[in-house]
């Protein structure tokens, strides 16, 4: 039996319940133990708590209170547009700088209550909502990406993001193949320098060894 169901008998037996007198009881809480599979005394609480329950009250949705509502989440991805869409770890240390000519200019329609609560949001939280954001724009992307043991070989920076020394870059490629990977298509290699954002993309057919080699090279 459901737990929904096992509720249902408990409120319907309820009133029954509480008008009989102790002989009563008794069979009343044996009918239920055996009907719903319950302990006696697991009966009895069940039935305490819905004694309780006010009926006109609404019932409160378990877990925590949501602190970041539809507001505060519309102001961050105001700001995320305006960005240029960073990540999580860039955007959260650099909120401050933008919401000071926004508020100074009257450019930003967000109360004090929405903007503070914007920058007092976590780093996690904020990586939540900005996926989502991607997911909106992108929901069916498609990925040539596959697993590889090459990670474990080369060293891959994963932060910290306090910005090194030009010359240290992140490297990726981009296909050019519309809703199907079925073919030969374009692909672009694309380097962003971490220190000063300069980008350098060279384009290719295919995703192969050799052609991608001289695509770095070219960047380089």
């Amino acid at each position: 039996m459901m737990m929904s169901t096992k509720q249902e008998l408990l409120r319907a037996t309820l009133t029954r319940y509480l008008g009989a007198d102790k002989h009563q009881k008794t069979k009343i809480l044996d009918e239920l133990a055996a009907n719903t599979s319950m302990h006696r005394k697991a009966v009895v609480r069940a039935l305490k708590r819905e004694q309780m329950r006010d009926p006109l009250r609404p019932s409160r949705k378990r877990g925590p209170k949501t602190r970041y509502g539809p507001a505060v989440t519309a102001a961050l991805e105001e700001l995320w547009e305006m960005s240029g869409m960073l990540c999580a770890e860039r955007l959260k240390p650099i909120i401050p700088e933008y919401l000071t000519p926004l508020r100074r200019d009257g450019m930003w329609p967000h109360t004090q209550e929405t903007t503070v609560l914007l920058t007092r949001m976590s780093m996690g939280t904020m990586k939540d909502r900005l996926a989502g954001f991607k997911k909106a724009r992108h929901p069916h992307g498609k990925s040539t990406t596959k697993p590889s043991a090459l990670k474990e070989i080369i060293p891959v920076r994963r932060g910290p993001w306090d910005n090194p020394a030009p010359g240290f870059g992140e490297i990726d490629t981009v296909v050019h193949c519309g809703s199907t990977l079925l073919g030969d298509m374009a692909y672009t290699v694309n380097y962003t320098d971490i220190t000063t954002t300069w980008a350098e993309c060279a384009a290719q057919l295919n995703k192969g060894q050799r052609r991608t080699l001289e695509s770095i090279k070219a960047i380089r």
